[in-house]
């Protein structure tokens, strides 16, 4: 299991993931938390 997946996550879709996050932010973020929150559904929804 790659680096900070959480259990049940497709590890395919996460390293594409970390993939897109790191070419968007560069240094700015942690790429595998963005990633872990993304997917595991424990992101805040916007507000309409």
């Amino acid at each position: 299991m790659p680096r900070g997946v959480k259990k049940g996550v497709n590890t395919k879709k996460f390293d594409s993931c970390v993939e897109k996050v790191k070419k968007k932010s560069g240094k700015k973020v942690n790429p595998y938390a963005v990633c872990n929150a993304s997917m595991s559904g424990k992101t805040k929804k916007k507000k309409e």
